[in-house]
């Protein structure tokens, strides 16, 4: 079967909700190479261009997971990416998990290159940090390959974001706390430190495991780091994020 085929099954998919068959599809996609292309093919449909990056497998451990010797990214596509305050309804989703994330605004291209990346060259590309939150999902049966996954977006369901925060570097980013309410009451605590002790080092890792996928980091995208509380299934009702001084965002969440 084709990656061309997959795409547009992993597209259907999405739009219907429903799990994928991996046994027609285990051989299509056998590396990372592979489900970066089903991504550009994703992200070429028109109307799905990659509005930004999720990051993962910021450890050795976790990148054995895809074969890989470095970070992969899931691109964030277009339909599924939202301002805050949204609604959004848990029926369109099959395994959704409800995450808090601090995520960060490009203010310019960072194209591959064979000098690596320094922590000052990505604050200066950055124009603002944002606090997002993930609903996470994945069109495959949970023990698929980590690659499969990959080409599915590394398993987004929709991404939502506040407003960005242009005045950032004022900020200690190594511990802000984060805290998810619902209908009022706060459900999950967490804090920025859980990724890598500070998110901005997960956005210098992906800036130095280019090449990626659909065209790669633009001006303009969001790259969001992973989760800073337990990954919780959402219920009906209204979702508040706060990320003290970094603002708050509202996700209402219906049946």
């Amino acid at each position: 079967m084709s990656l061309a085929a997959l795409t547009a099954e992993l597209s259907r998919a999405r739009r219907e909700a429903r799990v994928l068959d991996p046994q027609t599809w285990r051989v299509t996609v056998a590396n990372v190479a592979d489900a970066y292309a089903a991504q550009t093919l994703l992200a070429g449909q028109p109307g799905h261009e990659a509005r930004g990056w999720k990051v993962t497998a910021l450890s050795s451990e976790q990148q054995k997971l895809y074969g890989a010797d470095r970070p992969v990214a899931g691109a964030l596509l277009a339909p599924f990416f939202h301002t805050a305050p949204v609604t959004l309804a848990i029926g369109n989703y099959l395994v959704p998990l409800l995450e808090c994330e601090v995520s960060f605004l490009l203010g310019q291209d960072l194209p591959p290159r064979e000098k690596s990346y320094t922590r000052e060259d990505i604050e200066a590309a950055i124009e603002a940090v944002v606090p997002a939150m993930e609903v996470a999902d994945c069109r495959w049966p949970d023990d698929v390959s980590g690659v499969m996954k990959l080409a599915d977006s590394m398993g987004n369901g929709a991404f939502i974001v506040g407003e960005p925060v242009k005045d950032w570097r004022k900020l200690d980013l190594t511990s802000t706390d984060v805290t998810l309410s619902h209908d009022g009451k706060i459900v999950e605590r967490g804090s920025s430190a859980r990724i890598l002790g500070n998110p901005l080092k997960a956005v210098i890792a992906l800036a130095n495991a280019q090449p990626l996928p659909a065209g790669g980091l633009k001006r303009g995208q969001i790259v969001t780091t992973g989760t800073c509380t337990i990954p919780i299934p959402p219920k009906p009702g209204l979702y508040v994020g706060d990320f003290g001084a970094l603002g708050t965002l509202r996700l209402e969440m219906t049946a």
